[in-house]
């Protein structure tokens, strides 16, 4: 009888231990960046609003809005899971890129770079 209890006890015992140490998977996904994230970049030369819809497999698409220039122009990206955010906006040739990180909280932040106008800054937004 005792056996018994003691074998029942330890099987409750490793069911819990396993519960509570399986991996949740939930943190580390595409899930949580999915949805359409906004914000402002500045700089010395430009300035202006960014929006990006991010996808379940993390493919990004939005536009930036130029305050400088009065104009908008196509962003396309990705995140991936640990939050990497890459997009290029406009031509990869003549347009800017737009690195930083998304977090799990909702905000976002980073660097951009036009390299063929000699313009950079930086970037903030989040998740709305």
């Amino acid at each position: 009888m005792k056996n018994n209890i003691f074998k029942l006890a330890f099987t409750l015992f490793v069911a819990l231990l396993s519960f509570s140490c399986s991996n949740d998977n939930s943190s580390n996904t595409i899930n949580q960046y999915q949805g359409t994230w906004s914000g402002i970049y500045t700089g010395a030369e430009d300035n202006g609003t960014w929006t990006a819809v991010v996808n379940s497999s993390g493919i990004t698409t939005g536009t930036t809005t130029s305050t400088t220039f009065s104009s908008t122009y196509e962003l396309n990206g990705s995140v991936n899971m640990e939050g990497v955010f890459v997009a290029t906006v406009g031509s990869s040739t003549s347009g800017a890129s737009f690195n930083g990180i998304m977090l799990a909280n909702g905000s976002a932040s980073g660097t951009w770079l036009n390299n063929s106008a000699q313009m950079n800054g930086t970037w903030t937004g989040s998740k709305q």
